[in-house]
């Protein structure tokens, strides 16, 4: 992410998911994450998340969305819109 994550912006991402693509795009845009072609993995991210998304940052200092259970990380979207699952919930949707 490029941009600081309000909480009103996460709010319009978890919206978003299940709206249009246009939708979404203009969501993540508003983070400052780079929409990819394919959405599908974005859209199970944000609406199978049992908890929700926190704003952080990885190691390397890269802005990025860690998709959470309680304080469980199941996966992150990352600023160029690559996601990467961990979690089990999610790699089997």
């Amino acid at each position: 992410m490029l941009r600081s994550a309000t909480p009103g912006a996460l709010l319009r991402l978890a919206n978003a998911a299940t709206a249009s693509d246009r939708e979404l795009d203009a969501a993540l845009i508003e983070l400052g994450v780079l929409p990819p072609l394919d959405l599908e993995q974005i859209r199970v991210c944000v609406q199978r998340a049992p908890t929700g998304l926190i704003a952080g940052t990885n190691a390397d200092g890269h802005r990025l969305l860690t998709v959470v259970d309680g304080d469980r990380p199941l996966g992150w979207i990352h600023h160029d819109g690559r996601v990467v699952l961990t979690g089990p919930e999610l790699l089997e949707a």
